[in-house]
């Protein structure tokens, strides 16, 4: 690679460079603008040459997207030829089967739960819910963004509105006219993370606007929802709406098996090995096998060989999980 200002620019060459880009790749001039961080407004016109400005100040931005993609296209190219593994699109999984169900419920208008451990495709199935069906909002909590000013605000977002600074009470009210009436499913990811306030307002929207809400999170959450944290009656009303919940802390072996396919993985002593790391508790389910297998594939490929299970192993010591390491 070369650094652009030390170059020499010939103008009209690379404006004949992103012309042929775009027409190869399809992309939109917005797309590339955002992927090669130059300006829309600057890099059209700049592009039908009514740029104002210094044309070659412009040109150096475009050789600097230039070579990154054509560094982008030899990895890829290499990768190809070394047969790296890809990570699976969405998989239908029986876990997702059974979460898609609860999102399902939920979407008639009731109140579903799923408490999950890691690894487990409860978020992959419902982002490829909210991404398939339609009047579907989905929001995920964070800790620091699980009050209820938080959550009514990252809502109204989802919904293509503007939190800005209005009050909370008004917000909330203009979700509640947003629902209502319109046969709508809200997602609420890592729900673990929310104050008790926000459980609650939660619950308040499922009542008046007949909204139907999915918490996802981990054991914690229903943990919460059933003993009622410092008081057994503090989410008795949440509780009782509950229609129906899903505990389950690992993948299934049908997962597993289905998520190694996905990944081209045929070798029965990888395969076994990678298995019982997705099975081991606390280690991440296929989560886990989606870093190991990603970082072994790289690790083959700097050797100029097919992944193997020296690779699986020397990935495996890379994660700094004890309990993984005494896998045999």
């Amino acid at each position: 690679m070369n650094d652009p200002k030390d170059m020499p620019i010939d103008v009209a060459e690379v404006r004949a460079w992103m012309a042929a880009h775009k027409d190869m790749t399809g992309a939109s001039w917005k797309a590339i603008a955002d992927a090669s961080g130059i300006k829309q407004g600057t890099l059209s016109a700049w592009i039908y040459e009514s740029y104002q400005g210094n044309a070659e100040n412009v040109a150096r931005l475009v050789i600097k997207y230039r070579q990154l993609v054509e560094s982008q296209r030899e990895q890829a190219a290499a990768e190809q030829k070394a047969g790296l593994r890809a990570e699976p699109p969405y998989l239908e999984t029986p876990t997702a089967l059974r979460v898609r169900a609860l999102l399902t419920i939920a979407h008639r208008g009731a109140m579903t739960l799923a408490a999950m451990g890691p690894g487990t495709s409860k978020t992959a199935t419902a982002l490829n819910y909210s991404a398939c069906i339609a009047n579907v909002l989905m929001i995920t909590i964070r800790p620091t963004k699980n009050s209820v000013a938080a959550m009514v605000a990252d809502v109204v977002r989802a919904m293509g509105g503007k939190a800005g600074s209005g009050w909370v009470r008004q917000l909330s009210d203009q979700v509640i006219d947003h629902v209502r009436g319109r046969n709508m499913l809200l997602i609420v990811d890592e729900a673990n993370h929310l104050e008790t306030a926000a459980l609650e307002e939660l619950r308040a929207w499922h009542d008046i606007a007949g909204l139907g809400i999915c918490l996802l999170g981990n054991e914690e959450l229903l943990a919460r929802i059933r003993s009622g944290g410092h008081s057994r009656h503090a989410f008795a009303r949440l509780n009782s709406r509950i229609a129906m919940s899903h505990i389950q802390d690992l993948p299934q072996d049908e997962d597993v098996d289905m998520y190694l396919d996905g990944w081209g993985i045929a070798n029965a002593e990888q395969r076994d090995r990678l298995r019982r790391i997705a099975m081991t508790p606390g280690a991440g389910g296929l989560r886990e096998i989606k870093q190991i297998v990603s970082h072994a594939s790289m690790l083959a490929l700097d050797d100029g060989v097919a992944l193997a299970l020296t690779h699986i192993r020397e990935a495996m010591g890379t994660r700094a999980t004890s309990r993984l390491r005494i896998v045999s």
